[in-house]
């Protein structure tokens, strides 16, 4: 295809079916991978059907692949699932952001795009230099007492303040990193942006540093008791917490990880452990449609 909108209206078409994604024209437009265009080039584009050739289907307001429109009701299900979960998530990233040397939470994954197909709630999580494992620490503990409650909260990737530049550049990474919602230290999801500008090679549309919600204003005696809390665990007896749970708990996780896992680390600086294998399935997925199309 010779018409670079039409091809990149397209391309990002079809990854968005990978995860059985109906889009809006917005969602298009700002999604739009490897092409930059305005919101006009991409309305001329959809209205023209010969420049598609066929291949695109609006059902309801929604753009999808012409075989799938399907993912139309699909969507509208999932989207009254997001709706139920969003206060809970916000809920527990409230309690989240008043854990000591908290300094970022964002809702990831799935439920960010109001696509999630089960309960889980995903948090990406910053944390002050030196104390990532002392904060996951407490961060299970919330987990669990979740679970009794009936929430699945899942922050499987937590790094600090001086690990802010993802090092793996690619599609899935540059979307997750762009479709994450921060709920608590936007400065800090503004320089995680800023230090990110490569996700603009993969999604040159999506760049909106700038374009988040207003940060929820934090209980008093909750940030006073955090501030006591990081005080009190600043010095040698924090330091000494954090490398005992961090030698206990890198032991324990590296042998789990199985043969199929995606980006794996676990340091000082950075606990990501993505062991479904779902990123690489799905990139190698993308290439073999856009190399057949």
């Amino acid at each position: 295809m010779h018409d670079p909108i039409a091809a990149a209206i397209l391309r990002t078409l079809n990854y968005a079916d990978l995860f059985d994604y109906a889009m809006t024209p917005e969602e298009v437009l700002r999604f739009l991978i490897e092409t930059p265009a305005s919101r006009a080039e991409i309305v001329s584009a959809l209205d023209d059907p010969q420049r598609l050739n066929g291949s695109v289907a609006r059902v309801e307001g929604f753009l999808t692949l012409p075989h799938r429109p399907q993912l139309v009701a699909a969507r509208a299900r999932l989207h009254v699932l997001a709706q139920r979960q969003f206060p809970r998530a916000r809920f527990y990233a409230r309690l989240l952001a008043h854990l000591p040397f908290v300094r970022m939470i964002a809702i990831t994954g799935g439920l960010a795009m109001e696509n999630a197909r089960d309960d889980d709630m995903d948090y990406l999580i910053v944390t002050a230099p030196g104390r990532l494992w002392l904060v996951r620490g407490m961060t299970v503990a919330l987990v669990r007492l979740a679970r009794f409650f009936g929430d699945q909260l899942c922050p499987n990737f937590l790094l600090t303040e001086n690990a802010l530049a993802i090092p793996d550049q690619n599609l899935y990474t540059a979307h997750e990193i762009v479709q994450m919602i921060p709920l608590y230290g936007l400065d800090v999801y503004r320089r995680m942006r800023v230090v990110n500008r490569w996700t603009e090679q993969f999604l040159p549309n999506a760049n909106g540093v700038d374009a988040t919600p207003s940060e929820p204003r934090r209980n008093r005696i909750g940030h006073w008791l955090k501030r006591a809390a990081e005080r009190a665990l600043a010095g040698a007896i924090g330091d000494r917490i954090e490398q005992w749970e961090m030698r206990r708990k890198i032991a324990k996780l590296a042998a789990q990880i199985p043969a199929s896992a995606d980006t794996v680390l676990f340091s000082p600086d950075t606990c990501r452990g993505f062991f479904s294998g779902h990123r690489s399935r799905t990139l190698k997925e993308y290439e073999l449609r856009m190399t057949n199309d």
